[in-house]
């Protein structure tokens, strides 16, 4: 499914990206990524408490995004992604064994904090690493992220089903994920970035340089803006779908199932990826998803159970036909030196909205109900599609005015 033959000269050996490869599937499990919200409810913690909990995670991000990405182009992608999983094992031992709401929001910064030092470099990792072979980066990240997605969702069903008899059992699962990412991540072979002689520069430079690559990328500039709101409006209706759904009386492996079962067609619209690139401009497939992704958020809101689920279910395929055609085009944009630190800027961009949106849509559903929240997120989601619509027609036409 990931094949990938002996890469050589600018890349780095096969061996290597098989290790990266597993490193992401172990990584990308979900064992807790079903519950955590019933985890914390099931010992009294209220759904402004959740919220500022999620916030304490975005937290870490905001403050660690674009510095982790500098740590990972300057010191090794590989370490970066070390530290990243060795943080996935001490969260969920935090958020385990909390005895106060302090040490919840520790966890869940710790956890954000993990986030950060792999977002940004396992993409980055992945381009430099492919050397000649980055032409075929599009299929492959689809690829990765299918299988990504259907280990997530069999985990993710595995865990909700093990906290029906005890939630040690996923956060023990976690735990050893977490570590055992960590020793795959160490022996990753790191892929040349420099030229032969070129000094490595100071954190402040990078930063510099990273500010400079965005001056002179306007259109990369507005789309990671575009990126962290899209992003951010459907994963606060996705987060909040546990709740919703135990509200309407299904169990924890139920709604696992759901979940999981989203991933897994997630998965499927990932691995046609490849494919769908090569059918029309890059403008016209994230207007026509994004649009349609839109609509299957706002069908979250409807009155019966089934309709929802059937939404979610459907715009989960359209998200993973996006997200590997999205990030493919942020990486043919960027250049090499930076890109774990300009990847992160979209990271960065979207913690930020969590922060303030994730407490507030808690807040916004204990008064308004669950039907408003999805209503606002998936219209936030249209409004922002159809902005990038609007104003991409709008510099064509001054282009063709120029001209």
């Amino acid at each position: 499914m990931l094949e990938s033959s002996t890469v050589s000269s600018t890349g780095v050996g096969a061996a290597s990206i098989r290790r990266f490869y597993l490193y992401q599937l172990i990584t990308r499990t979900e064992f807790t990524g079903g519950i955590w919200i019933l985890y914390l409810t099931s010992r009294g913690f209220s759904l402004p408490q959740i919220g500022l909990a999620e916030s304490a995670f975005h937290l870490a991000p905001v403050l660690l995004e674009l510095p982790s990405g500098s740590f990972a182009d300057l010191i090794g992608r590989r370490w970066s992604l070390a530290i990243g999983a060795l943080l996935i094992a001490t969260s969920a031992t935090l958020l385990f064994a909390a005895p106060s709401f302090w040490v919840v929001l520790l966890a869940m910064f710790v956890n954000g904090a993990s986030y950060s030092f792999r977002s940004g470099a396992d993409q980055a990792y992945l381009f430099d690493a492919l050397g000649e072979e980055r032409h075929s980066f599009t299929g492959i990240l689809g690829k990765l992220l299918g299988a990504t997605y259907i280990v997530g969702g069999a985990t993710l069903w595995i865990g909700a089903a093990l906290s029906d008899i005890s939630y040690a059992w996923p956060y023990a699962l976690a735990i050893g994920t977490g570590l055992a990412g960590a020793w795959l991540a160490a022996g990753l072979t790191e892929p040349p970035r420099r030229a032969a002689g070129e000094q490595r520069h100071s954190a402040f430079q990078h930063l510099r340089d990273v500010r400079d690559a965005l001056r002179q990328r306007p259109r990369v500039a507005s789309m990671l803006v575009f990126s962290g709101g899209f992003w951010a409006a459907g994963t606060i209706a996705y987060l909040y779908l546990q709740a919703a759904f135990s509200d309407r009386g299904l169990t924890n492996s139920t709604i696992g199932l759901i979940i999981g079962g989203a991933l897994v067609v997630n998965a499927a619209g990932a691995a046609f990826a490849g494919r769908a690139e090569r059918y029309g401009s890059f403008r016209r497939q994230l207007v026509v998803l994004g649009i349609l992704t839109s609509l299957g958020v706002i069908g979250l809101a409807s009155g019966s159970i089934w309709l929802a689920v059937g939404a979610y279910i459907a715009s989960n395929v359209l998200y993973g036909l996006l997200e590997p055609l999205m990030y493919a085009w942020f990486n043919r944009q960027l250049p090499s030196e930076q890109r774990a630190t300009l990847l992160s800027a979209d990271s960065w961009i979207f913690s930020l909205t969590m922060i303030v949106a994730f407490p507030l849509g808690g807040w916004f559903a204990e008064r308004a109900g669950w039907a408003a929240l999805f209503l606002v997120c998936g219209g936030v989601k249209l409004a922002l599609t159809l902005l990038v619509y609007v104003a991409a027609q709008a510099v064509d036409r001054r282009n063709r005015m120029a001209a």
